[in-house]
């Protein structure tokens, strides 16, 4: 296949294209993979077990409560029937017995009552520590916007970064011969497609050419495309 030295120049350039654009695009696919972005969203999701967490303990002590309310309304309840049982009944052994029932239902009533006491604490302490998971979260979230705006501004800038070199890279294939553009590609997926000859040293791959295959190199047509011996990458010499 032959090719002039604008061509070859071209596809040079077309080379080093497509290699910016594929890094580029690997950027653009690792913001997803920022170190920071991956802390903070783990950050998050444990700061939402937390929160998730802190909720139900505060729900079970409300549920709590209203159960020990209702068992001290009973209890309540059964010492003012008791109460007024003993002031108008006259038969001693009756009196006796709602004097012992009293003062096991009074006893109760004040364990009942502490009991209230110490989920009211366990209440104030669960809704504070809810507060605070609740702060944590805010600042996470907070920093996690601030992260995902600044990966969301680099990524707008590599996205017209690669709008501008493919429209660059249109006009270059549009310019060469279908041909020498397919020659290329097929190249291209088995490696560098394309490299400049340095002396003796192959662009591509990097490797030195013999003595021999590089006379032969030489000698070849100025238009006649030649080949790295090692890797088989085009050759401009």
């Amino acid at each position: 296949m032959k090719a002039t030295q604008n061509q070859l120049q071209d596809l040079l350039e077309l080379n080093a294209l497509d290699r910016q654009i594929a890094k580029t695009r690997i950027e653009a696919e690792s913001l997803g993979k920022d170190p920071r972005y991956v802390k903070l969203q783990e950050e998050l999701k444990a700061s939402s077990t937390d929160f998730i967490a802190a909720n139900n303990r505060i729900d079970g002590l409300r549920l709590e409560m209203q159960r020990l309310k209702v068992d001290v309304e009973l209890v309540e309840k059964r010492i003012a029937k008791d109460r007024a049982s003993l002031r108008t009944t006259s038969v001693v052994k009756e009196a006796q017995g709602l004097q012992h029932e009293l003062k096991t239902l009074e006893r109760r009533q004040g364990e009942l009552e502490d009991q209230e006491f110490a989920i009211l604490e366990q209440q104030e302490q669960a809704e504070a520590g809810l507060r605070g998971v609740a702060e944590a979260r805010s600042s996470i979230e907070s920093q996690l916007k601030a992260v995902i705006d600044e990966l969301n501004r680099e990524k707008a800038k590599l996205v017209s970064g690669l709008s501008l070199s493919d429209a660059d890279r249109r006009q270059l294939v549009e310019r060469l011969p279908g041909e020498l553009v397919d020659h290329y590609e097929a190249k291209r997926k088995r490696g560098i497609p394309i490299g400049r000859l340095i002396h003796s040293e192959c662009g591509a791959c990097r490797m030195s050419v013999s003595a021999t295959n590089l006379a032969m190199i030489l000698k070849a047509p100025i238009d006649e495309m030649v080949y790295c011996p090692d890797c088989n990458a085009i050759l401009v010499r």
